[in-house]
């Protein structure tokens, strides 16, 4: 086994955690990526569909440039945001993001005359280069980015451990080669998890399959504090079949170069959702089209697994095709486009919830372990909110570095874990596969914890996650001991941690006793500001767990209300 050694090592090879390591190699300061797929190649990067603008850029009014903020803050996280941070992440995007990805070569794209062509409502957002497909090119450059600098970094490994101190602080990681089959110790005086959401959690999920809650299961089995991990988002609008389709937008958000967008049809073929008529600020569109959807499967119109459509009839293919990828999808399914609408359901998209972290220095409640990007519980998406994590936690560590101690090799835990990954791959008896185990949650969450929950489906979920950790857990094995390219072996470990993370976010759902935004209660429809307005902290202790509630500031926006019909709230 191989030992290695690094000042820092960053664990994802996204948005977050790229940058951060870009930055301590400027500072000086030896970072080493380990990234369970390639670098710039998988996660939720990549499948950013545009870039939203910030401030003052590109022509943007004062009161455009509050209305960016106040989307940010109020319809992208419900208020459930450090509003500081999220005032200086937006003055960071609008000063340094974008002037420094154009100077590095990120093209945006433009009209004839020279343009960069912008989409319509008061948050307005540009493409690199066309739309549906920004975080391509976006993690392109910066994989090219990170080779330049001569970065270390482990590809096609997996992080299976965080390694601690006696005191509990984190020192390192422990990690598979999965393609050599080979286990590392990776030490170092500080590690920045950044493996962003925990997607593949539901039959239907975005983002790849190396999400599969990684960073929350790694981060809670080591004591670090989590925050509203029940908050959930949605895609309304993937295609429904085939099923490996399921990532593919038809989004009914605004178009770049046209004043249209996709529209949404019920089962009976009447129009629910349209951009122009329901949204037309396009202030919250992801969490306005799933309320839209909530009332037509609760009319019997349409199920959250299909039976319902969307697309571009009343558009001319030439507007759509012009800036954008959504034609393509409906040609290569042999649809007549823009003639013929596909048939549409919701996947699990990303997760507003995470590690609860210090936001001045991304420091999480373990000492030496830092987070950044979508796996944090202070904000909601957006490939450029992640950068800026990246930003924060590379200064907070360049602030903390002197003063943490130097890694050690602790034996005995390296010892556990080579001991526990090696029995996942002895095939004996009744054996259970991983993928039996993957399919069991990805279905529980589904129905019990999919987009509408109460306490019984909830209380049923729990039940089932403690059966499966119980029964089948214990059972899983690999069929084959080979220790090279076994992905099966990869998928035995994904497994343990999406049981573990299913069930922080089954008991954070059922804590929440309200609806807020994409979060859907049957038995608490309202949402209530009066009490939850407030991080649900979810803290490790030595008997289980413990919730705690911690009310947000609200220095710049604050609800107009205090107890109102979620389906009823703009956000």
């Amino acid at each position: 086994m191989r030992v290695i050694s690094n000042d820092v090592v960053i664990v994802g090879g996204g948005a977050a955690g790229c940058y951060a390591a870009l930055k301590l190699k400027q500072a000086g300061i030896e970072p080493l990526i380990v990234c369970k797929g390639l670098i710039g190649k998988s996660g939720a990067s990549i499948f950013a569909g545009n870039l939203v603008l910030s401030g003052r850029l590109l022509g943007n009014t004062e009161e455009q440039a509050r209305d960016t903020a106040e989307f940010l803050i109020k319809y992208h996280n419900q208020f459930l945001i450090d509003q500081r941070w999220a005032r200086e992440c937006g003055a960071w995007i609008e000063k340094f993001y974008y002037p420094e990805l154009e100077e590095a070569g990120l093209y945006f794209r433009r009209d004839d005359t020279g343009r960069m062509v912008t989409s319509p409502g008061k948050i307005r957002s540009i493409a690199a280069n066309v739309q549906g497909n920004s975080g391509v090119p976006f993690m392109d450059l910066r994989r090219k980015q990170i080779l330049k600098a001569g970065i270390a970094r482990l590809e096609e490994t997996v992080v299976t451990a965080l390694l601690t101190h006696g005191d509990g602080s984190v020192g390192g990681v422990f990690v598979l080669d999965f393609l050599t089959g080979e286990y590392a110790a990776v030490l170092a005086r500080a590690v920045i998890l950044a493996t962003g959401y925990s997607d593949r959690l539901h039959v239907r999920s975005t983002g790849t399959r190396e999400m599969s809650g990684d960073g929350i299961a790694l981060a809670w089995r080591a004591g670090a504090t989590l925050t509203n991990m029940e908050m959930q988002w949605w895609h309304t609008n993937d295609v429904a079949f085939p099923t490996s389709w399921q990532r593919m937008q038809v989004y009914p958000n605004p178009i770049l170069g046209s004043e249209r967008s996709a529209r949404m049809v019920n089962a009976a073929g009447e129009d629910f959702f349209d951009q122009q008529r329901d949204d037309p600020l396009a202030f919250g569109p992801y969490t306005v089209q799933l309320k839209a959807l909530v009332r037509q499967v609760r009319a019997g119109k349409a199920r959250y697994d299909g039976g319902y459509y969307a697309g571009f009839d009343h558009c001319r293919a030439a507007e759509i095709d012009a800036y954008s990828t959504y034609g393509k999808g409906f040609r290569q399914l042999g649809l007549r486009f823009p003639d013929d609408l596909v048939e549409t359901a919701v996947t699990a998209h990303y997760r507003q919830g995470g590690i609860d972290v210090d936001t001045r220095t991304m420091r999480s409640s373990v000492p030496g372990l830092y987070v950044a990007g979508g796996l944090g519980g202070h904000s909601n998406g957006l490939i450029a909110l992640a950068t800026y994590d990246g930003k924060v936690v590379a200064e907070g560590i360049v602030g903390d570095l002197a003063s943490l101690p130097p890694p050690a090799l602790p034996e005995p835990q390296v010892e556990a874990e080579r001991r526990r990954l090696d029995g996942l791959l002895v095939a004996a008896g009744d054996r259970v596969t991983p993928a039996e185990i993957k399919a069991a949650v990805r279905r529980l969450m589904w129905d019990k914890v999919g987009v509408e929950k109460d306490a019984t489906g909830l209380a049923a979920a729990l039940d089932g996650i403690w059966r499966i950790r119980r029964e089948l857990l214990p059972r899983m094995k690999t069929k084959s001991p080979v220790r090279a390219a076994n992905y099966e072996w990869l998928d035995a470990i994904d497994a343990v941690n999406m049981v573990a993370t299913a069930e922080l976010i089954a008991l954070s759902s059922l804590e929440r006793q309200e609806s807020r935004g994409p979060f859907i209660r049957r038995d608490f429809p309202m949402t209530d500001n009066d009490h939850w307005l407030a991080a649900n902290v979810l803290v490790k202790t030595a008997n289980g767990h413990r919730f705690e509630r911690r009310p947000y500031e609200l220095p710049y926006f604050w609800p107009d209300f205090a107890v109102k019909d979620n389906l009823e709230v703009a956000w």
